[in-house]
Parts: C-alpha cells; structure tokens; sequence
C-alpha cells in the first residue's frame, strides 16, 4: 500500500507555497515561492515602485520644462544659461502687467509654484527612502526643504505629483485640463 502524499499547506501572508507534480510521490518536490503579495492577493510598493515613481515626476518635469522653453522661444527669449524656470517666471510676471490676461497669467505662475516645491524637494532634497513590499504603507521619501524642514512624501502622494505636474503642462499650454 502506497503512503499517502502530504497536502500542501495554505499561503501565509508572506509567501506562497505550490507543490511540483511532475515527479512520482514519493519524490515530490515542494517549492516556496516569496512574492511580495499580501494574503488578499494584492501587493505593496517596493524601493523599485518608489524609484519608478520619483523618476515619472522628473519625466514630466522635463515635458513641463520643454513647454516653457518654447514659450520663451515663440516669445523671441534665448536662453543661454540658468534654470528655464526662472526666465519663464521673468517672462511670465511681465506678462502680468497687461490687465486683460492677469487671471490666466497669475493661475499659471501659481500652479506652477506648487509643483514646483514639491519637485523640487525630490530633486534636491531626499534624506531617506522606505518600502518594505510585506507592509501596507511603508513606501515613502522624506525630504529636507531649504528651510531645513522635513517632508514626508508617500508613494500616492509622488504618484499623484506626477500627474500634477503634466495637468500644470497642459495648463500653461492652453490644451484641455481634466
């Protein structure tokens, strides 16, 4: 009589565990597999999740930059050296002075001086990075200002930066804005 083969025990929150059938029984082979997905088959944010996502948010900087850059130029500015924000902020506070378009001009300074900080902290200002796959939550940067003050940044908040950003592109562009 042939000995009955063990059962495969039930996932953990840690890990799952699967069973090879391809041998006889009395050799089976059972393998554990770490993943980082939680018992409810969902997974947290790794180091590489959070790198991802502050690399998204320097992506659409960029996109945003180049908007800027061609404003300046289709307004016959060159730029030979500094930061493109700072001569489209120059360029745009003149544009302040012509009364008829002040609102959209101001809109467009001010939201770009929101993502702006917030840019500019994980540009600049990173001090430590966590993500730890098998804890809900745990994927964050915190980051000093220029003040000395520090801020921590969640992964949804990164992510949420990202599409900021690309809002504040298409804003200052004309194009449409969800």
């Amino acid at each position: 009589m042939k000995a009955a083969c063990p059962r495969v025990a039930p996932s953990s929150a840690r890990s799952n565990v699967r069973a090879h059938r391809a041998l006889p029984c009395a050799s089976r082979l059972f393998l554990v597999v770490l993943s980082d997905m939680n018992s409810d088959g969902t997974s947290n944010p790794s180091l590489r999740d959070l790198a991802s996502e502050i690399g998204y948010v320097q992506i659409y900087w960029s996109f945003l930059e180049s908007a800027m850059r061609a404003q300046l130029q289709a307004a016959g500015i060159q730029i030979a050296k500094g930061p493109i924000i700072s001569h489209w902020r120059i360029h745009m506070q003149q544009l302040l002075a012509d009364p008829a378009d002040h609102g959209i001009i101001a809109s467009r300074l001010f939201a770009v001086e929101q993502v702006a900080a917030s840019r500019n902290l994980l540009a600049h200002g990173i001090q430590s990075a966590s993500a730890d796959p098998w804890e809900k939550g745990s994927a964050f940067v915190v980051c000093a200002a220029t003040d000395g003050s520090l801020h921590r940044l969640t992964i949804e908040m990164i992510r949420g930066l990202a599409e900021d950003i690309d809002r504040v592109r298409r804003l200052i562009t004309g194009q449409r804005v969800n």
